[in-house]
């Protein structure tokens, strides 16, 4: 082979291996050290439209250390992968879960995910992680996740926020307000149905809880707060797990309903 055979050839390696380095995933900045942290929505603009967040149930954002992405999008846990480029940023492979919630918090969570995977670049600045899509048509502001302390199971009043069913997730009716007290010994319980008073006896222990027979007051109300009541006394007296994350306790029965409730 010719000294010049020899030089062409190796420029054309040289020519594909520059290529293929374009296509080849990087890890993100070092600065930005983005693997393992977990984020929260401030701010999300798509299309010109910037839709309201709630302040008690903003989307959040988690970077694991394997290439994937996680968090809550309003109604539904998501997941996906993440891809770091020399250029910026893809998330794909989005998916959830299948609970049904209020039309609104549908439509807000659906153009969240769908915001998501239209992003192309990242920045982070001051402790804010900005990601943006299609030249600024999206844009998701978003804040670190700071983890709030635990409530105390005792001696908090819980207010009935979620009615969880199977795959369908409920507010309470508006007007009403559901509470949970659990007294100092953690051997009983009582509260409001949003209709009835109700108390009884219960054993909790770590993650598990047993409530025995409830009584209630009589006073009878509008069939749909009946029917909430209803519902709130049967999760209760079959209630068999418990768990608080932050200001938020989690009731579930044996049967896989549960009652969501928030810190008062």
């Amino acid at each position: 082979m010719s000294n010049g055979t020899a030089g062409a050839l190796l420029a054309l390696v040289l020519a594909l291996t520059a290529c293929a380095e374009e296509e080849v995933l990087v890890s993100p900045p070092a600065d930005s050290s983005l693997p393992g942290t977990h984020w929260v929505v401030a701010g999300l603009t798509v299309d010109g439209d910037v839709p309201a967040l709630p302040t008690d149930s903003r989307p959040t954002l988690d970077f694991d250390e394997a290439g994937g992405v996680s968090g809550h999008a309003g109604c539904n846990s998501y997941f996906g992968t993440v891809a770091f480029t020399g250029g910026g940023v893809a998330v794909t492979d989005i998916g959830s879960t299948l609970m049904a919630c209020e039309p609104e918090v549908m439509e807000r969570e659906a153009r969240f995910l769908a915001a998501l995977s239209r992003v192309d670049t990242v920045s982070l600045d001051t402790g804010r992680l900005t990601l943006i899509g299609e030249g600024g048509a999206v844009r998701i502001d978003l804040d670190p996740f700071v983890p709030e302390p635990d409530r105390p199971l005792a001696g908090t009043v819980w207010h009935l926020t979620t009615l969880v069913d199977g795959e369908v997730a409920s507010s309470i009716i508006a007007g009403t307000t559901p509470t949970l007290l659990v007294d100092d010994t953690a051997a009983r319980i009582s509260g409001s149905t949003g209709c009835n008073n109700y108390f009884g006896p219960a054993s909790f222990a770590e993650e598990q809880v047993t409530v025995g027979a409830l009584a209630s007051t009589k006073m009878a109300c509008a069939p749909e707060v009946m029917q909430q009541e209803a519902f709130v006394l049967a999760v209760l007296g079959g209630a068999a797990t418990w768990e608080i994350e932050g200001s938020a306790l989690r009731i579930t029965a044996a049967d896989g309903r549960a009652l969501e409730f928030a810190a008062g």
